[in-house]
Parts: structure tokens; sequence; C-alpha cells
């Protein structure tokens, strides 16, 4: 007997009224087409057949056939999936897989990663999802008991929960959140937008917020088949970093480099040159030697998968709230002499759980500020796990795994991240707040949920 082949059912979730975003989501434009085309067009690609469930009075150049929530109207995104399940049960499809019409870009491969034995989620982005049509009386059921949450949806169906690493996904939720990404679209490889929540200290809540972060990749240099170092680098006009590099290194003279020849691998990219012989020994001696002059740890590894290396996750949780962040702001400044008086220096505070600062360290280098604060730290017995750490520096992902390798449960940070920073504090599930000012600071992961946010309602 010839095997049926497997039918899936392709869903956007387009309800929801758009108070926040101030119009219909779903018509609005991103590169060129409205948001509900790319949801659309991402499913038509991997589906047998796609439909629309809820929500907006576009017309779509791609036709799909909409669907009214089931059991009734205004539940959210979970009575538009009861339709799309009970539609799929009744014409004979196998699973729904389901993507929200404003989450963007949607994931390549979402099919892939998701199916298997059972319903599966991406983690943090419960909408992208995998659901077998006879989970349909179950989620009905579900819904007519109350429960309307996600969350709550999933932990009922015993769904996968699935890792996903790719190009961030941003909730598009706001105009100022649709701009970031035509800004990302503009700016290429260099930019990508994360998720954040903005949390005002004077009421402690915390509101959904897109941020554009600069990109940081690990870029290995080699020449001659010789691996020199690892940079940590934005990936735009990497011939330029490569060639420059060379120069400034005293590596070559002008018109000494060969073509430079680039490869994207594991998270990161390698970089081939050739130079003259007569600097073959020269670059053998100090790929043997190097020494990083930053104190970033990261020159001389000869591998972007040994940059790239695993973090254990830090296991204490932090206790400090939104005002003892901000008691640490407002005091930190008083206790930098060295800054005060140059200009030129980085602080690195331990701040006890109530904002308190216990401890203050400064250099030229900002690394070494904070390795100079672990040091003293150690030497004069500090509890690492009683407390947080807060740096007038920008936020790299050597700052990062510093502070998750030493236990410390939450870095605050005066500057912003960059990408790298943002994937090792979620790697280390380390509490990361960026851009901290007088009145704000932007919560960039949040493991614990120590910050209360506006959750998202079905007007949304």
């Amino acid at each position: 007997m010839t095997a049926q082949p497997f039918r899936v059912l392709g869903a956007v979730l387009a309800g929801g009224q758009s108070s926040r975003f101030g119009s219909d989501k779903g018509a609005a434009e991103w590169q060129g087409q409205s948001l509900l085309n790319h949801s659309v067009q991402a499913l038509r690609d991997t589906c047998d057949e796609v439909v629309i469930c809820g929500g907006c009075d576009e017309d779509i150049a791609q036709s799909a056939g909409r669907l009214q929530d089931i059991p009734e109207s205004g539940l959210g995104p979970l009575g538009g999936l009861c339709a799309a399940l009970a539609h799929a049960r009744e014409q004979g499809f196998d699973a729904v897989l389901s993507v929200p019409v404003d989450a963007h870009p949607v994931p390549d491969g979402l099919l892939d990663r998701l199916a298997g034995s059972g319903p599966a989620a991406l983690d943090r982005h419960w909408l992208f999802g995998f659901w077998p049509s006879d989970l349909a009386t179950a989620l009905e059921e579900h819904l007519q008991s109350g429960n309307r949450s996600v969350l709550s949806w999933i932990e009922a169906c015993g769904a996968r929960m699935v890792d996903y690493a790719g190009r961030e996904i941003v909730n598009v939720n706001t105009p100022a959140a649709l701009d970031a990404l035509e800004t990302m679209g503009a700016l290429g490889a260099a930019t990508d937008v994360y998720g954040a929540y903005e949390l005002a200290f004077e009421t402690g809540q915390a509101e959904e917020a897109a941020r554009i972060v600069p990109v940081e990749v690990p870029v290995a240099i080699e020449y001659n088949g010789i691996g020199y170092a690892v940079m940590m680098a934005t990936p735009t006009d990497l011939e330029d970093f490569v060639t420059g590099f060379s120069l400034s290194e005293g590596l070559a003279r002008q018109n000494q480099i060969g073509e430079v020849s680039l490869f994207e691998t594991g998270g990161g990219w390698i970089a081939r040159a050739n130079l003259p012989a007569s600097s073959v020994p020269r670059v053998a001696e100090r790929a043997r030697s190097r020494v990083s002059e930053s104190g970033c740890g990261i020159c001389g590894i000869d591998s972007v998968a040994a940059a790239l290396a695993p973090l254990q996750p830090v296991t204490a949780q932090p206790r400090a709230d939104h005002a003892a962040v901000h008691r640490a702001l407002s005091a930190m400044r008083s206790h930098q002499d060295l800054g005060r008086a140059t200009g030129a220096a980085h602080a690195a505070a331990f701040c006890s759980i109530d904002g308190e600062i216990m401890l203050l360290r400064e250099d030229v280098g900002r690394h070494n500020a904070l390795d100079k604060l672990i040091g003293a730290l150690d030497r004069q017995g500090v509890d690492h796990e009683q407390g947080f750490v807060l740096l007038s520096a920008r936020c790299s992902q050597e700052l990062v795994e510093k502070t998750v390798r030493c236990g410390i449960p939450m870095l605050v940070t005066i500057s912003a991240p960059s990408t790298l920073a943002i994937k090792r504090a979620r790697e280390g599930r380390l509490t990361l707040i960026t851009l901290a000012r007088s009145d704000t600071a932007l919560v960039m992961n949040d493991p614990h949920g120590l910050f209360p946010r506006r959750r998202r309602t079905a007007k949304d």
C-alpha cells in the first residue's frame, strides 16, 4: 500500500486590533509588500494550502482563504489557531504550521525546524508552531474553559520548545519596530533588530521595544595558510578590514597583499590572504606569541569555534530590582575618581542587591576594569552572587562572557550591546540591562522574569 503524503496547512494568525500600532499591522508595508503578504508567501513555500485567521481586510495578491475564530471572536491568536486546526481536521490535513502576522522575518526552513513527534513551538516565539490537527477539540475545550494565554496552551498540549539561533525575530507591535526593520534592511549585514523591554525607573514597568544592534562576529584571519588571529568585527567591508589590519600590523607594505578570500562558517567568517614570502616567518612567530593589547582575550585564538566556546550558564538568580539599578547608576559617578579627573577611564562597579556600590575599579581599558573588579571581589571574599555589575562601557561579548564565567547573575551597562553580547547573555542565562540612563534602561535578556512587563492582549 502506498503511504499517503503528509499534508500541512499553513495558518497566518492575523487577529488582534493593533491598538499599539495604530492601524492594521497586516497591511503595513516592509520591503515593498505588506506584512501579511510576507507571512503568506513564507508559508506558501512549504505548505499545501494557506489560510488567514482573523484580522486584515487587505486584498491579498496571493489568494488565501479566511477563517473566523473558534469558538468565538476576541480570543486572540489561540482563537485563530483553533479555527485553523478545525479546518485542517475537516479537510484532511495532518498538521497546521502557524506564523503570526506581526513577527518578522519568518525563519527559513520553519517546517523542518518544528516538524516531529507531537506539537512544537519556537522558544520565545510561541506562535511559530507545529500543531497536529487532532488537537482541534482539545484547543477548543481549552479556550471554552477560560484559558487564553498561548503559554497555557503550550503547557496543556505538551508542545516541544525548539531552540532558534537564526536571525532575530522582531515583534512588529509599533511603527517604531517597523522602522527598525526597514533600517536593518538598508544597512544589510551591519545590523540586526532585537526585541527588548524599555524599563522605566519611576514605575518599574517594562514596555516592549525594538532595538537596532550592531552585528559582532568572530573573523579568523589567515595568512599563507597560517592562522594569525581572530578579531571581533562587524561583517561588512571585510576585505578592507583585512587589508588595513595587515598594513597597520606592519605585516606588509602597500600593494603587497594578495586577494582576500572570505568564507562564512559556524557563526563567523574566515578571511584568507597571501603575504610576501619575506613576511611568513614573522607571521608564524607572532601567531604563536601574539598577546592582545586591549585585554579582550580574543586575539591569538586560531578558530572561530574556539572564540564561541560554550558558556556554562549562571546558576544564581538576581534579586536586585529597578530601584536598585537606578540607585547604583545615580551613585556611580561620585566613585569614579580617575574618570572625573581625566575623562578617559572606564569603571566597573559591584553593587549590592539594594543598589549600594560595594566595590569599584577603574582602568583605561573596559576589560581591564572588569578584571580588576573581579579580582577585588575574589581577594576580599565578596559573594559574587549577591549583587550585580555596573559598567561605564559599551556592552561587548567579552564583558558578558567574563561576567557569566564568574557566576555574577546580572550585568548593567550604560551603553548599547552588540548582537553577540546578547546571544552570549542568553546562552549564559545572564540578566542583561543596557543603555542605562537616569530615567530608563533597555532590558535585553531577562531569563528569570525579574522586571514586570506590559503583556500583550487580544487588542494588540
